[in-house]
């Protein structure tokens, strides 16, 4: 047996704009590059010629290699035992990874040897995301300071303009600047200190700025805060929160003095290890030079955890979190068939029955909600509270006449009722004692003959969807998370804890999904922040309601108007918005901004019934997908990527002969799999190079690409 010929593979990247503490690192689908693994990839080393560029090698074989490159840093708990972690700062997120062929490329034993590849850029594409939350001891701080944030004992210092600075620090380190003598136990207790940093630098996003409002590093003197507009965020990676604090400083601003160095003018400490839970307000004193109370300031907080339920490992093999294939607009299924609470229709909403009808009309997608039972199952229901029946008390006699019910309706929250109880108790909508309901006939929740449950019956978990539903339709996954409301009224109080929530449907998510396509969409903005952090390989909306007079606005100015949900998206690197029909119709404007930013764009809403209004969004404002009820119902149509597989065997079948080579079949199916720019870029991809069949010989796609042949979004 002849003997593998083998070749050194070298690897050179230029990267711009990389801080002192970062290292770049390539993996790939082969073991000596990590097989996707961030903690197992291959080290670069800073060219000394060029501090730009990064290098490396290994040694391969004839084998095709695919690789990534990744920047990340390392941070350090202090724990005994405990090895340093890798954070993961930015990595490229094109489907396909980049392609060698050691076969065809080797000149010498040497392969790449003079090619320079720029970070984030390849075949036409430029995609770099967020690093997402890849260890368990990794959490993401956000404070967040907006609005009217500040509230001064003098009401001389209200009138006055401030910059904000947070930086991080280690408690257990003597604070930089500190005037405190040094504590001999703290001397005593500084072997067991870290070597490296427990934290990151600390970033600043200003949502508030329509042409800016991604993280940068701060200034030394802070960012200029304008009360009542405004809207920080501030954000730090930690493996260690119970040693974490931030320094707050405010510096006082005079605009006419631009040539003075700002003067401090107070200070605050915030201790994430303090703070009552992972989401919420603390108000904090702001103390002066002289470490007098001269106010107090109002900071929220969210503490983004890692996924920690059971789930596949997440690797860098692959990722759709900003990749979208354009094509035309995609149509989505409204809970499947459609509303049925509070509108005709011909079955019960979120249902299995409702999602297969809908895949059977034609949709793309189908669009449900997801929230958890009592017992903490994920299941398929829209509201977050319903009505349950109950059977009055018997009177000793009885009035054949009165037409008065014999039983009562009481409202309970679903996340107060156990699987079991949600699929064998009589429930109806909150909308169901309601004269509208009576003379049109709404379904109820459950019918007053349901016995066992079936396909039919409500509150199908997230498992069955994801094993009974038609794999061709793509699911959009809306996650529900009760929010405060301007009238007062909250959706639903005393909810579960964001991150545990999460963790239970993403872990089914990752766990049952297999190929099918999935889109995440939430109202709450923290839930897509959390999304984006704790997963990286779903894409995730924003869901908007935006200026309406149709529904109770919330309280979040994130959600507020649609160039807010633009601002969002842009700033946590998410693949796009959905917007409500009923605010594009007055101003197509966010759109044009999403546009702009790169960003993918979804509608919903009840206009969207009306199909001259659906026309116009699909023709005319060419948006990514709609989503409607009773979807095929009125225009026939079938579903886009069956369509597109069929067209693509048939062509596979007019074009390839028994003796044609496998490689012929890679590039054509590439060309034809993704034959539009990602999210993030007009520009068209480069298709690889036709390569001669008796140069190299048949070469079988890796299972992962081929998967990806067949299921781009």
């Amino acid at each position: 047996m002849a003997t593998e010929q083998r070749c050194t593979l070298y690897f050179t990247v230029k990267v711009d704009n990389i801080c002192a503490s970062e290292y770049v690192y390539v993996t790939g689908s082969i073991p000596e590059l990590g097989e996707w693994i961030p903690s197992k990839a291959l080290k670069l080393v800073q060219s000394k010629q060029a501090s730009e560029e990064w290098t490396g090698s290994i040694e391969v074989g004839s084998a095709p290699v695919q690789f990534r490159y990744f920047i990340c840093y390392f941070l350090e708990s202090g724990k005994p035992s405990s090895p340093k972690e890798i954070v993961i700062s930015k990595w490229e997120t094109f489907l396909y990874p980049r392609l060698v062929l050691p076969a065809v490329e080797s000149i010498c034993g040497k392969c790449r040897a003079h090619v320079v590849d720029t970070f984030g850029h390849n075949a036409g594409k430029d995609l770099v995301s967020d690093g997402w939350l890849c260890t368990e001891n990794q959490n993401e701080i956000l404070l967040r300071i907006r609005g009217t944030p500040f509230n001064f004992f003098k009401e001389r210092y209200s009138t006055r303009l401030y910059a904000i600075k947070v930086s991080p620090f280690d408690l257990r380190h003597r604070e930089a600047g500190s005037i405190e003598e040094d504590d001999p136990e703290d001397i005593q207790d500084s072997y067991n200190l870290p070597t490296l940093p427990s934290y990151s630098n600390t970033y600043l996003a200003i949502l508030s700025n329509d042409d800016d409002p991604f993280y940068h590093e701060q200034l030394p003197y802070g960012k200029k805060f304008n009360v009542e507009e405004d809207y920080f965020v501030f954000r730090t990676r930690t493996v260690a929160v119970q040693f974490l604090g931030f320094w707050i400083e405010l510096f006082t601003v005079n605009d006419e003095a631009k040539t003075n160095t700002p003067e401090r003018f107070a200070t605050a400490y915030a201790l994430p290890a303090s703070f009552p839970n992972t989401f919420g307000e603390c108000t904090i004193p702001l103390l002066s030079k002289t470490n007098r109370p001269v106010g107090q300031l109002l900071v929220d907080y969210l503490v983004v955890k890692p996924l920690l339920k059971p789930h596949p490992q997440q690797t860098m093999a692959l990722s759709y979190t900003r990749h979208w294939k354009k094509r035309k607009t995609l149509e989505v299924g409204h809970r499947g068939m459609g509303n049925s609470y509070t509108k005709v229709a011909a079955g019960r909403e979120n249902t299995i029955q409702s999602l297969n009808a809908a895949a059977e009309k034609g949709a793309d997608f189908v669009e449900f909600d997801v929230q958890l039972s009592k017992d903490k199952i994920p299941v398929i229901f829209h509201d977050f509270h319903v009505l349950i029946s109950v059977a009055k008390r018997s009177s000793s006699t009885v009035n054949l006449s009165s037409k008065e019910s014999s039983s009562d309706f009481h409202e309970m929250a679903v996340k107060d009722l156990k699987l079991k109880q949600l699929q064998l108790l009589r429930l109806d909508h909150l909308n169901a004692t309601s004269e509208l309901s009576r003379q049109v006939g709404l379904l109820k929740v459950t019918d007053d003959l349901d016995g066992e449950v079936t396909e039919r019956s409500p509150f199908p978990t997230l498992v069955e969807a994801l094993r009974k539903v038609d794999s061709s339709v793509g699911f959009n996954v809306e996650v529900k998370y009760p929010m405060m409301q301007k009238n007062g009224l909250h959706e639903c109080e005393n909810y579960f804890e964001h991150n545990e929530y999460l963790d239970l449907i993403l872990s089914e998510v990752l766990t049952y999904a297999g190929d099918r396509r999935i889109v995440f969409s939430s109202f709450d903005p923290d839930i897509c922040i959390l999304l984006a952090a704790k997963q990286n390989k779903y894409p995730v909306l924003f869901l908007c309601v935006g200026v309406t007079t149709r529904y109770e606005p919330f309280v979040d100015v994130r959600a507020s108007t649609s160039n807010a949900a633009v601002n969002l998206a842009a700033s946590i690197g998410i693949l796009g918005v959905n917007f409500h029909s009923e605010d594009l119709l007055r101003d197509p404007a966010p759109l044009h901004r999403a546009n702009a930013f790169g960003l993918i764009s979804f509608v919903w809403g009840d206009d969207l019934d009306n199909k001259a209004h659906k026309d116009y969004f699909k023709n005319v404002l060419l948006v990514d997908g709609v989503i409607y009820d009773r979807i095929g119902e009125v225009e026939r149509r079938r579903n886009v990527f069956l369509v597109e597989r069929e067209a693509k065997s048939a062509l596979f079948r007019k074009t390839i002969s028994p003796s044609t080579s496998r490689t012929v079949c890679l590039e054509d199916t590439n060309s034809l799999s993704d034959n539009s720019a990602s999210s993030s870029s007009n520009i068209s991809p480069t298709h690889s190079p036709r390569i001669n069949s008796s140069v190299l010989s048949p070469i079988t796609p890796p299972p992962h690409i081929c998967r990806q042949m067949s299921n781009g979004m």
